[in-house]
Formats: structure tokens, C-alpha cells, sequence
């Protein structure tokens, strides 16, 4: 673990799957959900800083297909989800309860692409600073499955 990490990751990890919640959105080596970015190997393929700012500021860099998306029929019912596909003629998208949906755009009142996270931007508050150290040393250690950690 980066000296830099002053956290217990075990504690990271029952604030990950439990205060946090972030396993009802992430996955982890299987477990979770995939409304998120699959986290297995965010420590291998991510810096302590960008973690850390992924939590505090989950718009602050998004990552490729994850971006919100707002489509609105034509009977007013909004869906709200991650985009999933976006061309001149269809948008594909999944939503909270990690529902798939497709629509021509001919059969919809409005699509609204957002450069914005779904991810909450409470961890802030949420988190005390020694819990989000914690976070972060479980992050870091994931390795890409139980036979990668560090």
C-alpha cells in the first residue's frame, strides 16, 4: 500500500459495502451492481488522487459511457440513467435498477445528454476524513480479484 494511504483497508471495505453504499451502483470481483464503473482493478488502473477525487467529485472526470442521460417520452414520463448508446437515430440507456432501455428517438419527446455523474456528491459529508482514507486503502488494494491484491 502507498505510503501516502494512512487508511485500513477493512474498514474501506465495510464503508464501501456498507455506510456508502457504493455496491448498490459499483462491482467488485463479481459482487454489486453495474450501474457504475466496475472497480476490480481501480488500483491498479487508477492514482490515489484520482480516487480520491472520483469520491468528492464524481463529475470532475467521467468516465467514457457513464455519462447521465434524461429521456423524456411523449407521455411525460422521464427515465434518468447511464448512457449506454447515443446515435442520430436510437438512445440506449440503464437505469437506477440497472433496467436496459431503448428508444428510436422518433418515438420520444426529448434526450438530454449530461457531462455529469450519477454518483452522489455527498461522500464529502458523508465520509470523516479517516473514513475516506479508509476508502481509499481498499481502492487502492483492489487488484483485479481476491488472487490479485497487494
Amino acid at each position: 500500500m502507498p505510503a501516502s494511504i494512512t487508511g485500513e483497508p477493512e474498514a474501506g471495505e465495510k464503508l464501501f459495502w456498507g455506510k456508502g453504499q457504493c455496491g448498490q451502483c459499483h462491482r467488485v470481483d463479481g459482487k454489486g451492481n453495474s450501474l457504475g464503473p466496475d472497480l476490480s482493478r481501480c488500483g491498479r488502473e487508477r492514482s490515489i488522487a484520482y480516487l480520491r477525487e472520483s469520491i468528492l467529485d464524481p463529475s470532475a472526470d467521467l468516465t467514457f459511457g457513464y455519462y447521465t442521460i434524461t429521456v423524456v417520452m411523449r407521455n411525460g414520463r422521464k427515465i434518468v440513467g447511464v448512457q449506454k448508446g447515443l446515435d442520430n437515430f436510437s438512445v440506449q440507456l440503464m437505469d437506477a435498477g440497472e433496467n436496459y432501455h431503448s428508444f428510436l428517438k422518433r418515438n420520444v419527446f426529448s434526450v438530454k445528454q449530461e457531462l455529469r455523474s450519477l454518483m452522489p456528491d455527498t461522500y464529502r459529508s458523508l465520509f470523516s476524513d479517516q473514513e475516506l482514507n479508509n476508502l481509499l486503502a481498499y481502492l487502492v488494494n483492489l487488484r483485479g480479484g481476491a488472487g490479485e491484491k497487494r
